[in-house]
């Protein structure tokens, strides 16, 4: 057997576990330490994967590191923090030396970065060796867009078809955008874009200047600019014209790269400069205007270049889904497949699949790797609700039982909301079941009653549905036949879904983000919408990742009852095969 640990640091720190090519575990270290987007090394979560696989370091034949250079990434100081003073210094000589930064940057790789990386791989082979006992000899560095590449099209490519394999986001290993082609077993860089000429650093400035966290709040942002148009009327193109235009755009000298005006890691001092006193909703409604509208000239652009209409995706720019959407419906692309979750936590997937198909070359051996299917691929604790149940003495506190699919679709039926807690937890951002507050989508009350009394979310923030793949057609617009198990594309809604589905759509434009659900994926899980749809009538359900705001989806039933249960409005719980509801 083949076994390759992997490894992503820093920003949302994650490891994943193949054997003999497949994928067998991924989890992000934030599932452990409940702290969000956990940057560090991801011990628990390489303790957990070795258990779970039956494996020890010394049976590891790879452990591949996500990143060459492994620098961390910038991470903007959160709002109403300031940089030191020397920082924000260099930062403004860069903004203002435009197009001619290079020099200070050069100073700076060579005076600053190059010893970080030096400092930053010595504590690296230090914590492998001093956790896990895993030699030197063993690590090998992945380049960061390699990684999205082989992630987005290993992971969910089964043929290996000739594909075009775009990767796009803030920054990895100098790079902030490829553009490539995938057949068979190889892939292939045709183009790279340098790291200071990024989109990715654009939506994330602008969702700082918001007031809102970069790396982790810009989908509040893309939830936000439907608002600035209304019945066709696009309300902030004035805003879009006197902040964003003509600041980034395709290379003349080669359209498969970005470029711009100036270091776009610098953005927030434009947009001290030009957007103070924008409206809100309006700075959103440009940004989103300008992704998508270089994105589809990006990938138009790279289609008419290589030829190629069978598009896969990664990085953390796609996690967009109006984008994605917007890109689904050019017609010069056949196939969109973005890899779900494809910000750095993905990752490891790729550099699994790198390492892995490096060490069958080596050995003369035929890969045999396999696609990712479902996402339920971290830890499960269903063997342990019972004991925790009974220690924690539950039973005194709340009511507890058996139940079965009918009973929780009773409950949602009925309006109630019900949080479950079962099987494998998925890896990623969303919530596909397993970690799941349910609700009935045909009601907008429930909307209010999840924000206000669970999840505390933004007003703005749309909700999403988990639906029956034999009810799409009911519900979404897809001409194409896209797959969408992953909720990381949105659809145009059909008049029936914005009736039955009306609390889990955008309030705005009526776009969904659904889960298409099938039974071999998630038998339980399926049986719960399918046993709502003979009460209702209905298809689909409302689903949101089960957390409070601000916290990693849970993963124990600890986290499950006392982090979240215990301190929300949630009535009731389904934990393993138990019902835990509140007393009245």
């Amino acid at each position: 057997m083949t076994i390759v640990l992997s490894i992503q640091t820093g920003h949302n720190a994650t490891a994943a576990l193949l054997q003999d090519g497949k994928i067998v575990g991924v989890v992000s270290e934030e599932r452990f330490t409940r702290v969000k987007n956990y940057s560090g090394f991801p011990t628990e979560s390489v303790q957990w994967l070795l258990k779970f696989g039956k494996t020890s370091a010394k049976e590891l034949d790879a452990v591949a590191i996500c990143g060459e250079k492994f620098v961390s990434p910038y991470v903007p100081p959160k709002p109403g923090k300031k940089s030191s003073l020397l920082v924000r210094a260099y930062g403004w000589l860069e903004y203002k030396s435009g197009p001619f930064y290079w020099p200070l940057f050069k100073i700076k790789s060579f005076l600053i970065d190059r010893k970080g990386n030096e400092s930053e791989k010595n504590l690296l082979f230090k914590w492998l060796h001093g956790e896990f006992k895993i030699p030197k000899e063993k690590v090998s560095f992945v380049n960061h867009h390699l990684c999205h590449a082989h992630s987005a099209y290993f992971g969910q490519s089964g043929k290996r078809e000739k594909a075009l394999v775009l990767t796009l986001d803030g920054e990895g290993d100098d790079s902030c955008a490829t553009v490539n082609v995938a057949e068979g077993l190889k892939i292939d860089r045709k183009a790279s874009t340098w790291r200071h000429y990024s989109l990715g650093y654009i939506y994330s400035m602008t969702t700082r200047f918001l007031g809102m966290t970069p790396l982790e709040h810009e989908y509040k942002v893309m939830g936000l600019a439907p608002y600035a148009s209304s019945k066709g009327e696009k309300y902030f193109l004035k805003t879009y014209d006197k902040v964003f235009k003509d600041i980034i755009w395709l290379d003349k000298k080669n359209p498969l790269t970005f470029k711009s005006k100036f270091p776009t890691n610098r953005f927030e001092l434009h947009l001290k400069k030009t957007c103070v006193g924008e409206r809100f909703d309006n700075v959103a409604g440009a940004l989103q205007y300008l992704t998508e509208e270089l994105v589809k000239e990006w990938v138009r652009t790279a289609v008419k270049k290589t030829g190629i209409s069978n598009v896969y995706a990664g990085g953390g720019v796609f996690m967009n889904v109006k984008m994605n959407m917007a890109l689904s419906q050019l017609p010069e692309v056949k196939s969109l497949n973005v890899l779900p979750s494809c910000g750095d936590e993905s990752n490891p997937i790729g550099a699994a699949y790198f390492a892995y198909l490096k060490i069958c070359e080596e050995k003369n051996q035929k890969p045999n790797i396999q696609p990712i299917k479902d996402l339920y691929l971290g830890p499960g604790f269903d063997d342990e609700v019972e004991s925790y149940i009974k220690k924690k003495k539950l039973d005194k506190k709340y009511d507890v039982r058996e139940a079965d699919a009918k009973m929780v679709a009773e409950l949602l039926a009925k309006g109630e909301v019900v949080a479950r807690c079962v099987g494998r937890q998925e890896w990623g951002a969303r919530s596909l079941g397993n970690r799941a507050i349910m609700a009935n989508p045909s009601d907008l009350r429930y909307v209010w009653q999840i924000n206000e009394q669970i999840k505390m979310r933004d007003f703005w923030m749309p909700f999403a549905p988990s639906v029956l793949k034999e009810r799409e057609a009911d519900y979404i617009e897809n001409p194409k036949k896209l797959g969408a198990p992953y909720m990381i594309m949105a659809f145009n809604s059909t008049q029936k879904a914005r009736t039955e589905l009306r609390a889990a759509m955008h309030q705005a434009d009526f776009t969904l983000r659904p889960q298409l659900v099938e039974r071999d994926w998630n038998e339980k899980y399926y049986d719960i919408i399918k046993e709502f749809e003979k009460l209702t009538g209905i298809g689909g359900i409302l689903n949101t990742s089960f957390n409070l705001h601000g916290k990693p989806i849970v993963s124990t039933p600890k986290d499950a009852v006392e982090e979240t249960f215990e301190n929300s409005g949630l009535p009731h719980l389904l934990l393993g095969d138990y019902l835990i509801s509140k007393r009245k």
